[in-house]
């Protein structure tokens, strides 16, 4: 049996980990994923519990955060005229890809440096302290919290829509730039409108 002082650290991380990024989480799988309806929140949660529990009551090992994500895109997929976005799912199967050599290679310097003594052990925990501030300090540049965990990303807008404010504030191109200059012969090829008599009387409506 683990000693306790591993299982208090353990929870203690883990209980941080969720308190400090919980946020982010609900943002990733209630808005980046797909947009999450009531509906398809249950129905995910509730076939996301049924293969954990399943699989718990079998003994296979799964991830509950994959089994979480998997349910999610179905329930998107499921929903008349759901979209999932692909773009997030692929940078969650890439991090995926990522974590199980990543956390090897942790695992394994954590260890020799346990070896080491009791100077070791500080090291670690000195580092695992650090390295928490340092990724608690990235995530603060675009805090997510109650107040904006269900608004639209404007990061997930698709290329090549501009929107009217940043259309609003692009400047025209310099005078006698090619730009400029391309600009203008556009504008040559649009014919004006048709000069209109005020004192015509006005064209009937067309019959429906």
């Amino acid at each position: 049996n683990p000693p306790l002082w591993v299982v208090v650290s353990a929870g203690v991380a883990i209980a941080l980990g969720t308190y400090l990024g919980g946020w982010r989480i609900i943002r990733t799988m209630g808005k980046g994923l797909t947009d999450l309806q009531p509906q398809q929140g249950f129905a995910a949660q509730t076939s996301a519990a049924t293969v954990i529990l399943a699989s718990s009551h079998l003994g296979f090992s799964l991830s509950t955060t994959q089994s979480c994500s998997g349910a999610v895109m179905g329930a998107g997929l499921g929903r008349k005229g759901g979209v999932v976005r692909w773009s997030t799912a692929t940078r969650m199967f890439v991090a995926w890809g990522l974590t199980l050599p990543a956390a090897a290679l942790v695992g394994a310097g954590a260890e020799f440096l346990t070896k080491q003594g009791p100077w070791g052990i500080a090291a670690v925990a000195v580092l695992l302290v650090a390295g928490s501030g340092v990724i608690w300090s990235l995530s603060r540049r675009k805090p997510v919290d109650h107040n904006n965990v269900t608004d639209d990303d404007l990061d997930d807008e698709p290329a090549g829509v501009v929107t009217t404010a940043m259309a609003a504030v692009t400047p025209p191109p310099p005078a006698g730039s090619v730009a400029a200059v391309a600009d203008e012969e556009l504008r040559a090829t649009i014919p004006a409108p048709a000069p209109t008599d005020p004192t015509a009387p006005p064209a009937p409506a067309a019959a429906v």
